[in-house]
């Protein structure tokens, strides 16, 4: 049971002052999907979290082998590989993937070593019409199967029936392609919990990648992708943003043991200052001249809203931009920055108008150091043909994200979030207690946490741990 605190209040019940999300949603008035009105949260305690986790190499050492090997992880998108024999490596720790598609509407995952000395068959994403080895040549179909073995006749105990590349499982969902390496793995279609049915109304195979950023972060990828994870940092990280952000107002719902939600709503403005007036609000976000009818006056019409003013410009500067028809959606489906987590290392934004994707993972075994990839996910015109993804851009670590500009405006911002990474990293190797996390605001890192542990607990072959 929850001890009573000051106030009667029990811990992880308070809440900052200022609108909800829920009641801002009320307000807008035009009656989104349920699934916006979920309201999923436990308190999960209130003990430190271990610092081993993000600087032991024992530890990192212990998530490769019993949490890594055991996960559905988002491997690449369907869009780089659409045709027949076009393939990307996708690397994690020591393990290197060859995903193909070998049919029309048929995805493979290989493990990427050719089964004769050990050669990586494939260095580099592209296309090829089969996998040979550039050290002796030994060959295998797009499917895996064994095709050609020089001088044959000295490998007569090979038994080519046998030879045919190892396979990893495969899981398909907005148009991404997951795999994972654990034969007895959770079916894809349970992983995924209540993804399918919160983006229902935002179908991301709709979508085409208009950037594919990567880089590396010199941090742990638990690091890394816990800055994306909370908004309790944008009073000091976004100190740009409060004047039309509810950043203490967020939601946090934790959906199973998997999947979370942050749910911010901007067009409030943040409880860490004086309100704003909704005047005040519509001409801060109405800034961009892409915004504006001509003539359009800047005075808000009585009952009229700094967010309804903003939504009806922003519908219509994406309709323009990318021929996509929104008429259906309501205020929060466009306007909201609502991150999905899917454990362990994957993001999917519902956002009309900032559509992004995160992915983080370990830089091969080095327990300080992770790649961060990011993609924003644009609709795919309702007439013409669909756009060709952005190449991968990939940054050197000495390089900023505005390097990036198909990043847009988001550049600076991850700017203001890496400036953190590198002295985290160094500050933990100074902590003797442990990493202390607030009750609400941070509850989807100790949600993360409370499954990480369970895995690192379980030895490769057992039952998850309770």
């Amino acid at each position: 049971m929850n001890k009573q605190v000051k106030g009667g209040l029990k811990p992880g019940d308070a809440r900052s002052v200022g609108p909800s999300v829920q009641q801002i949603i009320d307000r807008d008035g035009d009656n989104p999907p349920a699934w916006f009105r979920e309201n999923s949260y436990e308190f999960l305690g209130d003990g430190d979290l271990t610092v081993d986790r993000y600087i032991s190499q024992e530890y990192h050492d212990l998530e490769m082998e019993r949490m890594w090997s055991r996960v559905w992880q988002m491997a690449c998108r369907e869009e780089e590989i659409p045709e027949v024999g076009d393939n990307v490596v996708y690397d994690i720790g020591d393990w290197s993937f060859i995903i193909v598609r070998d049919g029309a509407d048929s995805i493979k995952a290989f493990k990427n070593a050719c089964l004769h000395r050990g050669t990586q068959l494939r260095a580099e994403d592209g296309s090829v019409n089969q996998f040979r080895c550039p050290f002796h040549g030994w060959t295998w179909n797009l499917d895996g199967s064994l095709k050609e073995i020089p001088c044959k006749w000295d490998f007569p105990h090979v038994d080519e029936e046998k030879f045919s590349l190892p396979q990893v499982k495969v899981g398909r969902w907005g148009g991404f392609v997951f795999i994972n390496m654990d034969k007895d793995a959770m079916p894809f279609e349970e992983w995924l919990g209540v993804l399918p049915r919160h983006f229902s109304t935002f179908p991301l195979e709709r979508r085409y990648m208009t950037a594919n950023v990567r880089r590396i972060m010199p941090c742990n990828w638990k690091v890394a992708q816990e800055a994306f994870i909370e908004s309790y940092h944008v009073v000091e990280a976004h100190a740009q943003a409060m004047p039309v952000t509810g950043d203490a107002n967020t939601q946090y719902d934790l959906f199973g043991d998997r999947i979370s939600r942050l749910y911010t709503q901007p067009g409030v403005t943040s409880p860490h200052m004086a309100p704003l007036s909704e005047q005040d609000i519509a001409n801060i976000m109405m800034q961009s001249p892409r915004l504006k009818k001509p003539g359009e006056t800047d005075a808000l019409a009585p009952g009229e809203t700094a967010r309804s003013r903003y939504v009806g410009a922003l519908r219509r500067d994406l309709e323009e931009r990318f021929g996509a028809d929104l008429s259906s959606l309501t205020t929060t489906e466009i306007l909201d920055n609502i991150e999905y987590f899917l454990f362990p290392n994957f993001f999917p934004w519902f956002n009309f108008s900032l559509p992004l994707v995160y992915r983080f993972r370990p830089n091969g075994n080095d327990p300080d150091s992770s790649i961060m990839d990011v993609m924003l996910l644009h609709p795919v015109p309702d007439e013409g043909p669909r756009p060709d993804p952005a190449p991968l851009k990939i940054l050197r670590p000495d390089q900023s994200f505005t390097e990036a500009p198909e990043l847009d405006q988001i550049s600076a911002i991850f700017e203001q979030d890496v400036s953190n990474m590198p002295r985290v990293q160094k500050g933990m190797k100074m902590l003797e207690k442990g990493v202390t996390l607030g009750n609400y605001q941070e509850s989807r890192l100790r949600h993360m946490h409370r499954l990480l542990d369970r895995y690192v607990a379980t030895p490769p072959g057992e039952p998850l741990r309770p």
